[in-house]
């Protein structure tokens, strides 16, 4: 359920920071929503993206707390890590659903969707890929490139969304960043551009060196919040600090090399032996990385590190700010939207992000709340959302209004006024509205109406039924609300064998659902194989040609 604090129990809270909304509940974990700017060029929105057990949820954790939006890092083996919330989530250490945070790091505004990597919950990727100006691709150092991986993958290539990788587990026996990078470039048809390379090789790892700035990082305490920066310089006195200087040079010198032949400011200066400072190379990879590509990235900025061992993940926040697109980005634009006219053909318009723009929304997920009912999950891509405002649904052809908005923080949210372009939220009083709708002002002109969201076909199907008849409406509108939720979740009925039957992605998918159907809606509902209706003659009458040859 999720958990809203209002306002008014804030109201006397003068002496926190600034940019900080401290609220505790319960034993929930203290963090923030962070303060929106008004530069939408400072705004991120980004996914972490990977295979399930790469590292993804951990790295989240380690992020929101080095920008202070967490007191204590959690960990996903003890079950207490902020954005696996669910019960479902904690018992099995793994994520199901999608969620949604916001923070701050270096004067820039993150939000951040943490995806699950499992690939019975796909569409929980499809709809946050959707809304995301830009992605981080977190690779297992050891497996490198997994199933799942690739399927992630090309859903960021589907929406042409812009990412970096992140080589996780450098610590673990049998890890390789080389070897990964390897099989990056094979898989995909990318060039990875390794901005670091690792000190260290499994148990022995112990920091990175950045290529950009040619400085040394090394971690001094456990949890990994005091960092060494030594710069690495040529005659040095100890012969280690020599060899780590000359073979950084040279991994700087193919860095080099390599972004050259997708961006030409730096070709020139590569071409005419001019020397290339750290912020000449830094704007480089940031056009390599924001350009907008025709189907799939052509290059992909590669950072190292491990999660679990608090290493390497301030320079991936930092590079997240410093190589991804803000919504202001071209690569940001959400495909061709277009406007709905009269006879119900479209139209192509052209959209800005910009808070004083006609509003355009997308929303991306829907969570129902048995007090609040239906809570929508979307993306302002241009103008001002306000709280109580009018909407129209072009999607459905039908007017909206909202009563609440909120910025979200995992399973807990802030009340807001308003929420401008470029960022994403939630909000409660939209009874019609579903994933992939598009909402624009009630009184608008003109009725943009944006991509939707790409719903998997469901892949594994068994019967539900009732554990009593007087129970068989709770349970139709239980299924109801878990339908509207997840796209990817189908109950029909069959008509030959009378049975109801759930469709889903997979065994643990229906799994789950089972499980929430007891914990969330106290029902306990009955779960069988489907009954196949064989026919012993021909039902109806036919014709068949044929021709003997």
């Amino acid at each position: 359920m999720l958990r809203t604090a209002w306002r008014g129990l804030r109201k006397g809270a003068a002496s926190m920071a600034e940019t900080r909304h401290w609220t505790a509940w319960g034993t929930s974990a203290l963090f923030s929503t962070a303060e929106v700017p008004t530069d939408i060029a400072k705004i991120r929105n980004i996914g972490i993206l990977a295979h399930i057990d790469a590292g993804k949820t951990t790295t989240t954790e380690r992020m929101l707390f080095y920008s202070g939006a967490i007191h204590r890092m959690g960990e996903v083996h003890d079950g207490d890590t902020t954005m696996d919330f669910m019960p479902q989530e904690r018992e099995r250490g793994i994520t199901i659903g999608s969620a949604a945070i916001s923070f701050s790091w270096n004067d820039h505004h993150i939000n951040l969707i943490d995806t699950p990597g499992h690939v019975d919950f796909t569409i929980e990727v499809e709809r946050a890929v959707r809304v995301l100006d830009g992605a981080v691709a977190v690779f297992d150092g050891v497996a490198g490139v997994e199933a799942q991986t690739e399927t992630v993958w090309e859903q960021a290539d589907r929406y042409k969304v812009p990412r970096i990788a992140f080589v996780n587990k450098l610590d673990r026996e049998g890890a390789s960043f080389d070897r990964t990078l390897g099989m990056i470039e094979s898989r995909f048809n990318v060039t990875v551009l390794p901005v670091q390379l690792p000190m260290g090789e499994n148990a022995d790892f112990h920091g990175v060196v950045d290529l950009v700035t040619m400085e040394m990082l090394t971690w001094s305490d456990p949890e990994g919040q005091v960092i060494r920066r030594l710069p690495l310089v040529p005659g040095a006195s100890n012969e280690a600090m020599q060899q780590l200087y000359t073979k950084a040079l040279n991994a700087r010198q193919s860095l080099i090399e390599k972004a050259s032949d997708f961006d030409e400011t730096l070709a020139d200066l590569f071409l005419c032996e001019e020397p290339i400072d750290a912020t000449m190379l830094q704007a480089a990879l940031r056009r390599i990385t924001v350009a907008k590509p025709d189907d799939h990235p052509n290059a992909v900025v590669a950072l190292c590190g491990s999660a679990l061992k608090n290493k390497g993940v301030q320079p991936l926040l930092d590079a997240i700010v410093n190589y991804l697109p803000s919504p202001s980005d071209p690569s940001s634009s959400p495909f061709e939207a277009s406007e709905v006219l009269k006879d119900k053909s479209l139209r192509p318009v052209q959209m800005d992000a910009t808070a004083s723009g006609p509003l355009c929304v997308l929303a991306f997920k829907v969570k129902h709340d048995r007090q609040r009912g239906p809570i929508v999950f979307f993306r302002v891509y241009s103008g001002t959302l306000h709280a109580k405002a009018q909407l129209y649904n072009t999607t459905r052809n039908v007017k909206e209004r909202l009563t609440r908005l909120m910025l979200v923080a995992a399973d807990d949210a802030d009340e807001v006024d308003e929420i401008k372009a470029g960022n994403i939220g939630a909000a409660v009083g939209l009874k019609n509205t579903y994933t992939g709708d598009t909402l624009v002002a009630g009184n608008a002109v003109v009725k943009t109406l944006l991509p939707g969201v790409e719903i998997p076909a469901p892949v594994f199907t068994c019967s539900i039924e009732s554990d009593s008849l007087s129970r068989q409406k709770e349970l139709d509108e239980a299924l109801g609300h878990l339908q509207r939720e997840d796209p990817s979740f189908v109950v029909m009925q069959d008509e030959e064998t009378g049975q109801t039957l759930m469709s889903g992605m997979g065994e643990l998918h229906l799994e789950i659902l089972q499980d929430r159907l007891k914990t969330e809606y106290k029902l306990d509902p009955s779960i069988g194989k489907m009954r196949v209706a064989y026919r012993e003659t021909i039902a109806s009458p036919f014709e068949v040609h044929w021709r003997e040859i």
